[in-house]
């Protein structure tokens, strides 16, 4: 009942904001942006996508060979795109990265360990993500009227960076388990438990951390130019390093659980953001889309795979876990 409610809510607000993107759009000038538009620059970026999802396999890989047994490229490939069509294609009570966790997982039934891997997949992401954006802003200030996006990039950095000392410190974790302890959750604290003793393991391997980032760091640029060749296949004349420094910006505020798998959050910063710097509404919301267009489409051959993998006992085994794990 509390997950209908919750994504009836979501549904609701994604539909406010698409209303609000589109109530002050020429549709005239919108469609007519769309048709000028280079398609064959549109699927140059839906390739390159591929290949930063395909050099994110080879990392979350890495990441998981200091803690369990690997499974094979082929099905790591088929769980990973299961895991982008929950994440981007499919609402769902279930995140992706829990898709994720549980396939991974499965053959061993190290879930706790495969739990660190997946989180530091996704988080060795998210950093270099913030890396990119900070070393942006200091060659690049971008200053706009009534958006501090230099406070906003900063301040996600530094809570960032905070937390992650936080979940490498030994002590910090000892102290939360004896607090869990002490307040009788014993079971909460076997897994917190676990789960450390797996992120202290890794922590051992600098040189694995230091690889995935390198990775990552080379992901996210291909990403962010994703973003950029769209905008050259619209004729929009903004300089790279302005993506450089919205694109995190605009995945961060996709990433507020407010909406339907961050949509209309996502395709609204986009008009927010490059409007502010001169571009037309209509191409911002062209942008906005076919952005997102890009990202759901690389995400639905996962649907299919997820066919052949699927069971009405995996589907509830992943919602317990989900619910133990958070």
């Amino acid at each position: 009942m509390k997950s209908t409610f919750v994504a009836v809510v979501k549904a609701t607000v994604t539909a406010v904001l698409f209303y609000l993107l589109f109530r002050s759009v020429n549709f005239t000038e919108f469609v007519a942006t769309l048709r000028h538009a280079r398609y064959d620059i549109l699927l140059a970026g839906f390739l390159v996508l591929w290949l930063g999802h395909y050099i994110c396999i080879f990392r979350w890989r890495m990441l998981m060979r200091p803690l369990m047994p690997i499974p094979s490229l082929t099905n790591l490939f088929g769980i990973y795109c299961i895991g982008l069509f929950f994440n981007l294609a499919f609402p769902t009570v279930v995140g992706g990265d829990v898709v994720k966790m549980y396939y991974a997982g499965k053959p061993s039934r190290r879930f706790a360990q495969s739990f660190a891997a997946t989180f530091l997949d996704r988080d060795t992401g998210m950093l270099a993500m913030m890396i990119i954006a900070v070393v942006a802003t200091l060659f690049h200030p971008v200053r706009l009227a009534g958006i501090p996006v230099p406070l906003i990039i900063w301040s996600a950095f530094v809570l960032f960076v905070a937390v992650n000392v936080a979940i490498f410190a030994p002590r910090f974790h000892q102290a939360f388990v004896r607090g869990l302890q002490k307040l009788r959750l014993e079971r909460i604290a076997a897994k917190v438990d676990m789960i450390s003793l797996a992120f202290q393991t890794i922590g051992r391997h600098w040189n694995v951390l230091a690889l995935s980032l390198l990775i990552s760091v080379v992901n996210q640029m291909l990403v962010i130019s994703v973003t950029w060749l769209t905008a050259v296949a619209l004729r929009i004349e903004v300089s790279f390093l302005y993506f450089l420094v919205f694109v995190p910006v605009i995945t961060l505020i996709s990433m507020i659980p407010i909406s339907l798998n961050g949509m209309g959050l996502r395709e609204y910063a986009f008009v927010t953001l490059f409007t502010a710097i001169g571009v037309d509404r209509e191409s911002g919301v062209a942008l906005g889309l076919l952005s997102s267009a890009i990202i759901l489409l690389s995400a639905l051959p996962g649907g299919v795979v997820y066919v052949f993998f699927r069971s009405r006992a995996d589907v509830e085994q992943m919602t317990r876990l989900e619910t133990g794990f958070t």
